[in-house]
């Protein structure tokens, strides 16, 4: 078993809890353990079609890095980019404030052609990764493993698991994307739910319910992965073991947005670390692991000789990585059932109170009942069939229940046909089983700083925030050394987030009370709330987030910082400004109708609190409308919203003195989101007429088919259909009141 940790330090003699002290010096005295790592773009082709990712030393992902606690880690980072900054982060490291590698921050950027060495003395041991802070580029391919043995390790086989996800999309296309609710994803993934399929299922009365509190669709992830990868694979085997032997397993999840599913074909999994500390070992089936957290397990290989399947399976069952380990037949783990969205649906409609999802408060649900909705439970067992035992060969493929070995299988009889088995007894790792061997309470003696934090968000707009409140509109969480510290975070969305501070290691309190693990990153569930605890023994900033690539870049983000530190010598002043901006991005896009009555379409410029609209229509026959605004919220659910802008066009005419004249406004007026996603729209222009107005778009009548409406008291009216037939291109039908039929292809921009 790995020790908890060096004591050497006076943070966790004397409080049993984990930071980096100010010497940071192990009790055991290593040696120096350099690495070069150099960042560079590297073509790849994981799907049919060559793109541009961004590897170390030429890999996806990158190198393992191997030290034993108490050596002095040198590591230079080289960034080859051309035009591009980058970082490196050691998750999960406890080391000076300097080192930890999140720009303008902590650590100073490491600019194109630069290189920057990073010097830092390992205290503990344990399995942990790197990955690049900046922007998106871990996404592309800028993580690795790191693997600490203590001082006095006793050999063991092992193997590094390191979980990811890709797609062939640029990241930030895939945040672009994610801001303007484009559909594509939810088409791919099966998950669209739209109202035709709820009529046929009937869920109808539950559709017409979530939409009535403005919720969007039910969904687990935000993203279609092209692959899903273990060690830079979507499968591999890892042949060097033999019948009966006993290999660790270190799992890393450095997915940028995908929760994993762990199952082995083989038997149980024996559960001994969780980010890098070991716990009580607990014996499970399957497990849950989220982004950025790391598990040790243990598992035994099979006295059959046979190849069974460490699987990792994306949480919203769209894709699988596979890893075989042994070098016989290959036996796969059971497949997870695909997710009922509706049935999710209906579930959470029946523990509804009161609720507004505009903020995502929904404080009268129970989660005990909604975490099941989610969990991938496999109760059917999987099936085999048409297998005949008598003709396997070595490279053919069973499926196989998590706790079953072919050593408990009747195969004498030939033919096993559609064979089903029962598997009651399957276990699933919950955070109330972990349990720290040793007691990790503070010292009772120490004042403890409370803090409450909401996780909150906007998924029609994707923002996402604590307390309402983004990276970038928000202050520093102030703590002081020497201090306890308590943090409660509240989930008010209907995503997990996966948490991670920076530089320190926090009780976890769960089940276990005193013995409560140690951990770095956490996963709190859709209204769940957590406590976490930890002795405040450092200085200086460091950063706490969302570690799905994307929340935390569209806001979900905070800076602890210990007051009255020292000034950080790496950064310039004015430097830690550049942090703050991240989330303050803004993002072009729009449509474009060609159709045969007119070109018609929307263009939007869209930042966190406001938006620059432009619609538009030209006509084959001279008739044009432009109608532009700037629309800022003025709610923290992001409903209500005042605009100012103007109408310009030659569709509405009157008549002044006899005369036919243009329409030339300007307009000022209100916005509002009504239950069903109706937008109302209450107008007045500089000439005191007032107008109003409801519309709704993209509503999905099937996985494919959008409706949208659009009516006002000018007597102005618009059906629109759109039928998807690629990313980006939908056929288009529609009657307008003034331009009447037209037929043609939308394109999204």
């Amino acid at each position: 078993m790995l020790p908890l940790m060096v004591t050497s330090f006076t943070a966790f003699a004397q409080h049993h809890s984990l930071s980096s002290e100010e010497s940071h010096k192990p009790t055991y005295i290593g040696k120096r353990v350099e690495y070069d790592l150099y960042i560079d773009h590297l073509k790849v082709n994981y799907s049919g079609k060559e793109r541009m990712g961004l590897a170390i030393n030429g890999s996806i992902p990158g190198p393992v890095l191997h030290f034993t606690e108490g050596d002095t880690a040198i590591i230079r980072v080289h960034n080859k980019l051309m035009m591009d900054e980058t970082s490196i982060h050691w998750h999960g490291l406890l080391l000076p404030n300097e080192e930890d590698g999140v720009p303008y921050l902590t650590t100073a950027p490491i600019k194109p052609g630069q290189t920057h060495t990073f010097k830092f003395p390992l205290i503990q041991s344990g399995t942990y990764w790197y990955h690049s802070h900046t922007m998106l580029q871990e996404q592309s391919g800028v993580y690795g493993s790191i693997v600490i043995h203590p001082h006095n390790w006793k050999e063991q086989k092992e193997q590094v698991i390191m979980l990811s996800d890709w797609t062939d999309e640029n990241p930030h296309e895939v945040l672009r994307n994610l801001k303007r609710g484009l559909d594509w994803y939810a088409i791919k993934k099966n998950s669209v739910q739209s109202w035709g399929e709820a009529f046929v299922k009937g869920y109808l009365k539950d559709r017409a319910k979530t939409e009535w509190i403005r919720m969007p669709a039910m969904d687990i992830s935000d993203v279609y992965y092209n692959r899903f990868f273990i060690n830079g694979k979507s499968e591999s085997t890892f042949a060097d073991v033999k019948p009966g032997d006993s290999l660790r397993l270190r799992v890393i999840n450095g997915s940028a947005s995908s929760y994993n599913w762990i199952q082995y074909a083989g038997g149980k999994m024996k559960v001994v670390a969780a980010d890098g500390l070991p716990v009580q070992p607990v014996e499970v089936d399957k497990l849950l692991i989220a982004i950025a957290e790391t598990y040790d397990v243990e598992i035994k290989i099979p006295d059959d000789g046979m190849a069974y399947e460490f699987r990792a399976t994306a949480q919203d069952i769209s894709g699988h990585a596979s890893l075989y380990i042994g070098d016989g037949m290959k036996m796969n783990a059971p497949d997870l059932p695909k997710i009922d969205y509706f049935a999710m649906m209906r579930e959470m409609n029946s523990m509804m109170g009161s609720m507004s999802i505009g903020s995502m408060d929904m404080s009268g649900m129970d989660m005990k009942k909604m975490k099941r909705m989610d969990t991938g439970k496999d109760t059917s067992m999987m099936n085999m069939p048409g297998m005949d035992v008598k003709d396997m060969k070595m490279d053919s493929t069973m499926t196989m229940p998590n706790d079953t070995t072919m050593k408990k299988m009747d195969m004498s009889g030939g033919d096993m046909g559609n064979m089903k088995m029962e598997n009651p007894d399957e276990v699933t790792l919950t955070y109330d089983m972990l349990r720290s061997p040793r007691s990790t309470t503070l010292d009772a003696k120490l004042a403890m700083r409370e803090i409450k934090l909401n996780l909150t968000g906007n998924m029609i707009r994707y923002v996402w925030s604590f307390d309402n409140r983004t990276l970038s509109q928000s202050d520093k969480i102030l703590i002081r050394k020497g201090e306890n510290v308590r943090m409660t975070l509240v989930n008010n969305t209907m995503m997990r987030h996966p948490m991670h501070l920076h530089g320190h290691f926090f009780r976890f309190i769960n089940a276990q009370g005193e013995y409560s693990p140690m951990k770095h990153t956490f996963d709190i569930g859709p209204m769940e709330t957590i406590t976490i605890e930890f002795y405040a023994n450092e200085e200086k900033d460091w950063f706490f987030h969302c570690h799905i690539l994307y929340h935390m870049m569209a806001g979900m983000a905070r800076v602890v910082s210990y007051e009255n530190s020292p000034a950080n010598t790496q950064l310039k002043p004015g430097d830690q400004k550049m942090v703050f901006k991240e989330d303050r991005k803004t993002y072009l896009w729009g449509q474009t109708k060609i159709a045969s009555d007119a070109v018609f379409g929307y263009a939007n410029l869209v930042g966190n609190k406001g938006i620059f609209n432009l619609t538009y229509r030209v006509s084959y026959k001279n008739k044009y409308e432009v109608q532009p605004d700037y629309q800022r919220f003025l709610d923290k659910r992001q409903f209500l919203s005042a605009y100012i802008g103007a109408d310009i066009r030659n569709t509405f005419q009157v008549t002044e003195n006899g005369k036919r004249v243009d329409r030339k406004v300007g307009v000022i007026g209100v916005r509002y989101l009504l239950p069903m996603f109706l937008l109302s729209e209450l107008r007045v222009d500089h000439l005191g007429n007032v107008r109003f107005q409801l519309s709704r778009n993209d509503i999905p009548i099937t996985k494919q088919l959008r409706l949208s409406l659009v009516g006002n008291t000018d007597m102005e009216f618009n059906i629109d259909f759109d039928y998807n037939i690629g990313k980006r291109f939908y056929i288009h039908a529609s009657y307008d009141s003034d331009y009447k039929y037209g037929t043609g292809l939308t394109l999204l921009w």
